[in-house]
C-alpha cells in the first residue's frame, strides 16, 4: 500500500476526474410502531444502508450512512450516520502527517467536499399511495394497498366482494390462462364510503419477469364491467360478486 501525505490527499480531492458510484442494502422489512405499547399493526417501515464510492488512481475513498422511511410516504425519508461505528472508510493508501503518524480518512472528512458524500435516493423508487375512504378505526373492515403499476399505489378501508383467477398449468382444464406459467388474478373490493376498487394482477413463474398491477377507482358497477370487460373470467369474478352481468332483452 502506497503513502502519501495530507496534502498530496488534498491535492487528489481537489481533481474533477473521481469515479463516482453508489451501493446500498436494504435491511430485513419491519414495522415501525408509534409506541412500543401499541397493540395495532404498526407502519410498514424500510431501512438499510448507502454507500457513495469515489475511486482515483487506486484510491478508493467510501462514505456510507443509513437510511429510513415508512412505506408508501415518500416524505418520510430520512438519513443518518450516528448508529455506524465506520462513516468513512479509504482503501489503497494511508495518509501521513509531517511526523509520519498515520492519518485516518474519518480524521480527514471535514477537507472533502459534498461530492464525497452525497448520495441520490432516486434508487429507491418509493411507491406512493392514493388514499380512497381509508379509517383506520373500522374494526370491521380492512384497509388494504394496492399495486398499480406507473400509478400511486391505492389504500383504502373495505372488504373484497369477489375474485377470480385463471390458472398456469394447461391440465387445469377451462380455468387454463393459455400460457404456461403465466395467469391472472381478478379482485373487487366495496370500500366503507360505497366505492369499488378494482385490481387485476398477471402473474408469472417465468425468470426475467415481473407480475404486473393494473387498478382502478369506480364509483358504480358500470364502471366496474368497463375495466374487467366481459372475458369468461370476469364473468366468474361477477358471479363471485353477486353482479348480474346479463343483458335484459324483451
Amino acid at each position: 500500500m502506497k503513502t502519501i501525505t495530507v496534502a498530496e490527499l488534498e491535492s487528489l480531492v481537489r481533481r474533477e476526474d473521481w469515479r463516482r458510484e453508489q451501493d446500498y442494502e436494504f435491511a430485513e422489512l419491519s414495522v415501525r410502531r408509534e409506541n412500543r405499547f401499541d397493540p395495532g399493526e404498526g407502519v410498514p417501515h424500510t431501512w438499510g444502508w448507502a454507500s457513495k464510492i469515489s475511486t482515483l488512481e487506486g484510491i478508493r475513498i467510501i462514505y456510507t450512512e443509513t437510511f429510513a422511511y415508512d412505506d408508501y410516504e415518500p416524505e418520510t425519508l430520512s438519513a443518518e450516520t450516528e448508529s455506524l461505528d465506520e462513516v468513512w472508510r479509504m482503501e489503497g493508501v494511508s495518509v501521513v502527517d509531517e511526523d509520519g503518524d498515520e492519518i485516518t480518512i474519518a480524521e480527514l472528512s471535514d477537507r472533502l467536499g459534498p461530492e464525497f458524500k452525497e448520495i441520490d435516493y432516486n434508487f429507491l423508487q418509493i411507491h406512493q399511495v392514493t388514499d380512497v375512504d381509508v379509517d383506520e378505526e373500522d374494526s370491521s373492515m380492512k384497509t388494504y394497498t394496492l399495486d398499480v403499476d406507473n400509478a400511486p399505489s391505492i389504500r383504502f378501508t373495505g372488504a373484497l366482494i369477489g375474485s377470480a383467477e385463471s390458472s398456469p398449468n394447461n391440465a387445469s382444464g377451462s380455468s387454463y390462462s393459455g400460457a404456461t406459467g403465466r395467469w391472472t388474478e381478478l379482485e373487487l373490493y366495496k370500500t366503507k364510503g360505497g366505492l369499488y376498487v378494482c385490481h387485476q394482477i398477471g402473474r408469472t413463474q417465468w425468470i426475467g419477469e415481473r407480475d404486473r398491477y393494473s387498478g382502478k377507482v369506480c364509483k358504480d358497477i358500470e364502471e366496474v364491467k368497463a375495466f374487467f370487460g366481459h372475458r369468461w373470467l370476469a364473468k366468474e369474478l361477477y358471479e363471485d360478486a353477486g353482479i348480474d352481468d346479463a343483458v335484459d332483452v324483451e
